[in-house]
């Protein structure tokens, strides 16, 4: 029974039925109040299914409300004291607030997280999500620090999105710096990444991007009020691209984090299908112009950004995978250490 009792809301989560698996996690929680001594940890498992509440109530966009549940989860978590299911609990109360835009409480969370971490891909996940947050906040000095974690981890891990996703998140934070030089090195590096996995739609959205900067820098535009509004189409089109990407791969979603072992028993083939871009955190919206065009008030060019704005924006932010939330929901004993949403790459992000 106790096996049904968390087995079943998860397997409707990860088949895409996530209001079927709320309305099961919630009958499971109603049937199991009164069996206080009938049933063997009866606390590790309310508080798995309030983590597999709150993560369909995420995946239907009630956000306030699946922000309960996982606090419920965390606080029944600890005290239980059980180290599995406060890092779940963390993970997914940092990416509800990363899809509610209060980036400062999605640090908060995910940065008492850090200590928990048990894989290099998984640090690879929760130190580019904490970057695109702080890349949010407008700071760039935070960003590029966590990002160039994130890169190492991915670097250890051998895992050629998430070196794709930092490397685009320290370039994005740099160019916000104005150190332009330095950020072509981290979008080329970037892109021959790409181009190694066939990634098509990546490569184009890198190659736009250092198209701007060296057209800026042609201008002398670094670190003027247009270069900097360039620079900012920039991103929104970059975060899209690869924010697709990110959602498909293999990682933590823009949910929970994979691990290595995960990693290892991903076919080749997937990487290949995983393109045009999540998470995050979580963490912004997409679109980009063309760099040789100018800004003219409500300009066709104007017009036509907003309209890919809105296209952008409705291909980003799914912030979870089936299979984040999947293991986000999974009994703690089960966990690789920790889910939350980012772990696809990139939940690839450029987001």
């Amino acid at each position: 029974m106790a096996t049904d009792i968390t087995t079943l809301p998860s397997t409707a989560l990860a088949d895409g039925k996530p209001l079927e698996s709320l309305q099961l996690a919630r009958a499971c929680l109603k049937n199991i109040e009164g069996m206080t001594n009938a049933l063997e940890n009866i606390d590790e498992f309310k508080a798995t299914l309030r983590s597999c509440a709150g993560c369909a109530l995420l995946e239907l966009d009630k956000l306030d409300e699946a922000l309960k549940e996982h606090k419920l989860d965390y606080d029944i978590s600890k005290d239980q004291e059980n180290s599995d299911g406060i890092a779940r609990a963390l993970d997914n109360i940092g990416r509800t607030y990363a899809r509610k835009k209060e980036y400062d409480q999605a640090v908060k969370f995910w940065e008492q997280r850090i200590p928990m971490k048990k894989t290099t891909l998984e640090s690879a996940w929760l130190y580019h999500e904490l970057g695109r947050c702080c890349l949010e906040l407008d700071r760039y000095n935070d960003a590029i620090e966590y990002g160039e974690k994130s890169l190492s981890a991915a670097v250890e891990a051998e895992d050629e999105n998430w070196r794709i996703n930092s490397s685009v998140l320290i370039a994005q934070a740099q160019v916000k710096l104005s150190n332009d030089v330095k950020a072509l090195e981290s979008f080329n590096e970037a892109l021959e990444l790409a181009k190694s996995l066939d990634d098509k739609a990546v490569q184009d959205a890198i190659n736009k991007a250092i198209d701007d900067i060296k057209f800026r820098m042609e201008k002398g535009e670094s670190g003027t009020d247009e270069g900097a509004r360039k620079s900012s189409d920039q991103k929104n089109d970059l975060d899209g691209d690869t924010e697709n990407k990110r959602e498909e791969s293999p990682e933590p979603n823009y949910t929970p984090p994979p691990s290595d072992e995960e990693s290892e028993q991903e076919p080749d083939s997937e990487n290949a299908d995983d393109k045009s871009p999540q998470q995050s955190p979580t963490a912004s919206d997409n679109n980009d112009s063309e760099p040789a065009r100018k800004d003219s008030g409500q300009s066709e060019d104007s017009k036509s950004k907003e309209a890919n704005d809105e296209k952008l924006n409705s291909n980003t932010n799914s912030d979870e995978s089936a299979s984040a939330n999947k293991n986000s929901a999974e009994a703690p004993a089960d966990e690789e250490g920790n889910d939350s949403e980012s772990g696809k790459p990139v939940k690839l992000t450029v987001r």
